[in-house]
């Protein structure tokens, strides 16, 4: 029966891809994201569906091309950037890695939906359906996973989505989802709805919750933190704040709080030892090969591995040797460095420093215009995403999360739609930020 509804549901969605790019575009982040095919069994869970999409919407292109104004802004010049940098380190990594192979045959895909959002979701209402196909792709896991732990007493574990990987990976999707739910809540017209996205914000924390994460947990913290920014409803944004803690500590087991409290006590957790040695280890290859460091994953090479890892407990600050530790970076500062050398890190840290610029810009901006501060609303909705990512993410491994290109193009979508907003000749666009960034200084 699940089958029969999720293939039916594609059906209608693809038939509804060839219509307008746009609906392509939609369609595509949402299974891109979802991951539909790992749930259906049989015949339907083999089927292409990210490709047969991804068809669509480069045939809607092509059909297309002649109304389309691709551009080039600081952000979009920063991710070709970074691309060749780990297009190069590819080329010249160290040690083969099938893992790498299926990454640059990905990441290509990345940057096409990418671009292809920022010519095309080119207004409020197509970028309000973006943000809204990522919190009906995530949602259903919010809902599915949070129903499920609170109905089972806390005794479901959840595990991940090929989409993000492993449970650290889902819980931080959910968490760079929630404040694109609240700004999803926020503009919807039916009280019914909002109720609903609220409701799913809700048992989204619950969700992260159930991932057992450690990683999520500090993401939460840093989410919480966010969500106290600005001066408007500073008070009941801070009680709605201490209430979710206080309902989300009530159903918590008592073995994550457990785990949780591991975390003041890293320096004898084996675990938080074992990254501190991976850290270690794709410092020292960034240092033997800076300029492109080892190639995508490249650290996960056992003979790699294994001869960093020799020299790690005695680099910097002692350590054990832990080599049957997990191959993994375990943060994407030192993933960056270990995959990519120096440059590839400076690139990514720059990507994403312009996306957060842009979105502060586009508040800036929106202030001088009542019409705007929908745009506004969205940018302090992407800012605290990436914020999250980078806080959370210095103790994970999502490097190549598809997630953060979708926002970061949808950063770079709604600065441009703005400007245009404030004046359609770029020229004078161009004037007028600099005029706002000298009188605001």
């Amino acid at each position: 029966m699940r089958d029969i509804l999720f293939a039916g549901l594609w059906l209608a969605l693809f038939a509804l891809s060839m219509l307008r790019l746009h609906l392509a575009i939609l369609v595509w982040i949402w299974v891109a994201m979802l991951s539909p095919s790992d749930l259906m069994y049989g015949i339907a869970g083999s089927f292409p569906l990210n490709k047969l999409v991804a068809a669509s919407a480069l045939a809607g292109l092509i059909s297309t091309t002649g109304r389309k104004k691709f551009y080039l802004d600081g952000l979009l010049a920063s991710l070709i950037a970074f691309s060749m940098v780990l297009l190069l380190s590819y080329l010249f990594e160290i040690a083969p890695m099938g893992r790498a192979d299926d990454l640059i045959g990905s990441f290509w895909k990345i940057l096409v939906l990418a671009f292809l959002i920022t010519c095309e979701m080119t207004d409020r209402r197509r970028m309000h359906e973006a943000a809204l196909a990522l919190c009906l792709a995530y949602g259903f896991y919010m809902v599915k996973e949070g129903l499920i732990f609170l109905l089972t007493a806390g005794g479901h574990q959840v595990q991940g989505s090929s989409a993000t990987g492993d449970n650290n990976g889902l819980a931080l999707a959910i968490l760079m989802v929630v404040p694109l739910i609240r700004y999803a809540a926020r503009y919807s017209a039916h009280q019914l709805v909002r109720v609903g996205m609220y409701a799913t914000l809700v048992l989204g924390l619950v969700t992260v919750v159930a991932t057992y994460s450690r990683g999520a947990f500090v993401g939460m913290v840093a989410l919480g933190l966010m969500s106290l920014r600005g001066r408007h409803h500073r008070m009941r944004t801070l009680i709605l704040v201490a209430l979710a803690g206080i309902a989300i500590y009530m159903i918590m087991p008592e073995n994550y709080l457990g785990r949780m409290d591991t975390i003041k006590e890293a320096t004898d957790d084996s675990s938080f030892m074992g990254r501190i040695n991976s850290w270690k280890i794709n410092l020292l290859i960034a240092l033997d090969h800076p300029l492109l460091g080892a190639g995508p994953y490249g650290s996960l090479a056992s003979a790699t591995w294994v001869g960093y890892g020799l020299k790690a407990p005695d680099f910097l600050m002692p350590t054990p040797l832990l080599l049957d530790r997990s191959l993994v970076a375990h943060s994407i500062y030192f993933q960056a460095l270990g995959d990519t050398g120096f440059l590839g890190l400076f690139l990514f840290l720059l990507l994403i420093s312009i996306g957060v610029l842009y979105c502060a810009r586009v508040k800036r901006l929106a202030a001088t215009q009542d019409s705007l501060q929908w745009a506004a609303d969205l940018a302090g909705a992407f800012q605290a995403s990436l914020f999250v990512y980078c806080v959370a993410g210095a103790a994970l491994t999502v490097n190549y999360f598809e997630l953060l290109y979708i926002i970061l193009a949808l950063c770079s979508r709604l600065h441009r739609t703005v400007l245009h907003e404030l004046s359609p000749d770029p020229a004078k666009s161009r004037f007028r930020v600099a005029l706002a960034t000298h009188d605001a200084a």
